[in-house]
């Protein structure tokens, strides 16, 4: 399983997976490469995308770091396609950083509701390159990247077609992120979100009682 090569794997390891299908639920907690010396896991150069299909979500991906995830066809999960987040540290903006999305095609997820095809949560650093989006979420909710609390990121040259609630949103306190060379179709409610409406106790870093607050800042479309 994806699982158990992950247990494998240390620092500029690439975890290499052939066509087929294979089973959700990869969970990784804890986990990744260093700086120069990422975990890479996806399909081989020049073969056709593997699947990861159904399950809650495809993977779920929590405190990890230095990761490239790559080349791969993710579908049919119930709640997220891909779950990136920071296993509640919320203060830690080490807890989940260095990530790189790139080459993901994630669709159809979602059971009619608040489902995104990739939802990250307190990630700092991180890139979405080259991937698409289709038919995530139901009943004007669901994004296809869904950020809460991250940091310094990139969403390029990818598209988002036939969601439901957002194309990209970013809210509770979400800064420094670009939203560059993308396209957008039939791409739900808004195409694009900056801010929203967080529930307090999720935003990353937590609210100040000091000084201000917001859901985003700096937020580059």
């Amino acid at each position: 399983t994806i699982a158990h090569a992950a247990s494998q794997a240390t620092a500029g390891t690439a975890i290499v997976i052939h066509p087929g299908n294979y089973a959700a639920d990869t969970y990784l907690s804890d986990f990744g490469g260093s700086d120069g010396a990422p975990i890479w896991i996806g399909g081989a150069e020049g073969e056709a995308r593997p699947t990861i299909v159904g399950g809650s979500n495809g993977f779920h991906l929590s405190r990890v770091r230095h990761l490239v995830i790559h080349d791969l066809d993710i579908a049919g999960g119930d709640s997220n396609g891909i779950n990136c987040d920071d296993g509640g540290d919320y203060a830690n903006n080490q807890a989940t950083h260095h990530i790189v999305f790139r080459h993901v095609y994630i669709h159809d997820i979602g059971t009619g509701g608040n489902n995104d095809c990739l939802k990250l949560s307190g990630v700092d650093n991180f890139w979405v390159i080259d991937s698409e989006f289709a038919r995530c979420g139901g009943g004007m909710a669901g994004s296809g990247i869904d950020m809460v609390g991250c940091h310094n990121g990139v969403v390029a040259h990818s598209s988002f077609v036939e969601m439901s609630g957002n194309g990209v949103q970013t809210k509770g306190g979400s800064t420094d992120v670009t939203v560059s060379a993308n396209h957008f179709a039939d791409a739900g409610e808004r195409a694009v979100n900056l801010g929203g409406s967080t529930g307090f106790e999720f935003f990353r870093p937590p609210l100040s009682t000091s000084s201000p607050n917001a859901e985003a800042q700096r937020i580059r479309v």
